[in-house]
């Protein structure tokens, strides 16, 4: 038991101490917060041609804002396509995307695709679309995107100045962060992109992945590896991945700035983090069996190494929150069992107050201090526990092979209310 508690101890003074560096991550930010609004274009006559990708299945409550929008992006005309694909929708999300392109001058076209999207989802559609691309730079965005004018410009600006770099994507902020459990997922986004995408180092000196949209890939590398895995429930992230494992850079551009949804109740945020989570274990497994293949053939780098290290960070999180979770309940028995306040409670007040903390300096960052971000900020603790069942569900689903079908996220059509 002695030993069990002396680990529990060490994994929560491991746990604070990479707390405290990340809230020193947030407060160096403030320090270049003009650095990163100081992103250089370069000349019209340096753009390439670009392809925009939007993947639309069953949106019809969003796909009309979201394509006017990316319409009116500021990038040359003659420079620039839209491509809507439509992979056998079942509502109007076809006829609203025609209706649209009809009525602009740019250059916009309707893909129906019909390649059994309904089980492979968003890459197997992506796919699909590739032999209608026309652009040397491919730019991807979730039909619930509400994209600033200038963020593919910022995006393909930063490819063209950095040849060695083969994706770039921008910063997501939520369209609808008014209701009581939106604004979790507000919180949860904002501090993580804030942690492991803005924060220093930068350019080169981290390992970055793709949020799957407001995302910019260069065309021939994306053929060199193959494309997108149709299999992945996480097209994004298992993307990132081989990447990464072929040498290559992915870097944040925080002037590209997009807009989208977050889960507004509870049982589409579960289905949406449980399709995020299988995903995550289906990279992690088919790249271990990737490094014994590597292995075997004694074809082994170094960076195999160190992607490995950052998928299994992917872990850490979880990780934390339930030797926290132990915590509380070592701490709660001391109270009202023992009759004190022992070592359990003070490490997790610790850590309780140290995740307030970070999200603290976050809104204080994105200047979105207000009373109920602030009241969210001291429940958000409890919103994690949220990620207990979906891991617990997650195990389940493995444990009695449930197929990995794709779960697609429901719309609330926050885009049509949002004006920036």
């Amino acid at each position: 038991m002695n030993y069990l508690l002396a680990f529990i101890i060490i994994c929560a003074l491991i746990t604070s101490a990479v707390m405290v560096m990340r809230l020193l991550q947030i407060i160096f930010l403030f320090v270049y917060r003009k650095r990163a609004k100081e992103e250089i274009l370069v000349s019209e006559e340096q753009l390439p041609k670009v392809s925009v990708l939007i993947p639309a299945y069953n949106e019809e409550k969003v796909i009309e804002k979201t394509l006017r929008r990316i319409t009116e992006l500021d990038y040359p005309e003659e420079k620039i396509e839209i491509l809507v694909i439509n992979p056998g929708s079942k509502d109007r999300t076809g006829e609203i995307a025609r209706e649209v392109a009809a009525q602009v001058r740019k250059k916009v076209r309707v893909i129906d695709a019909s390649n059994d999207f309904e089980h492979h989802g968003k890459p197997r559609a992506l796919n699909f679309a590739l032999k209608y691309v026309q652009g040397e730079i491919i730019v991807i965005y979730d039909a619930d995107s509400l994209v600033n004018k200038m963020a593919v410009k910022y995006l393909v600006s930063y490819l063209v100045q950095h040849p060695e770099v083969a994706m770039a994507f921008g910063m997501r902020q939520a369209l609808n962060p008014h209701t009581f459990f939106a604004r979790f997922g507000y919180l949860e986004s904002l501090s993580q992109q804030l942690l492991t995408e803005a924060a220093p180092p930068k350019e080169g000196h981290k390992f970055l992945f793709s949020p799957g949209t407001n995302v910019a890939i260069r065309k021939s590398v994306l053929e060199e590896i193959g494309g997108w895995d149709d299999n992945a429930l996480t097209e994004d992230f298992e993307i990132s991945v081989r990447l990464h494992a072929h040498g290559y850079k992915i870097e944040y551009v925080h002037a590209a700035l997009s807009k989208e949804e977050v889960p507004e109740k509870v049982a589409i945020w579960v289905a949406q983090r449980t399709r995020w989570a299988r995903g995550g274990n289906h990279v992690f497994l088919k790249y271990l069996g990737q490094l014994r293949e590597k292995l075997r053939e004694k074809n082994f780098r170094f960076i195999y190494l160190t992607v490995l290290f950052k998928l299994i960070e992917f872990y850490a999180p979880m990780i934390a929150l339930v030797v926290s979770d132990v915590l509380l309940i070592l701490g709660l028995l001391e109270i009202f069992v023992f009759g004190g306040m022992g070592i359990g409670f003070f490490l997790w007040l610790i850590f309780y107050l140290l995740l307030f903390l970070q999200i603290m300096a976050c809104l204080s960052y994105a200047r979105e201090i207000n009373l109920k971000n602030v009241v969210s900020a001291l429940l958000l603790y409890f919103y994690f526990q949220l990620w207990l069942f979906v891991f617990i569900r997650v195990i389940w689903l493995d444990i009695v092979r449930a197929p990995n079908l794709w779960e697609k996220t429901e719309r609330f059509a926050s885009i049509g209310k949002e004006e920036e």
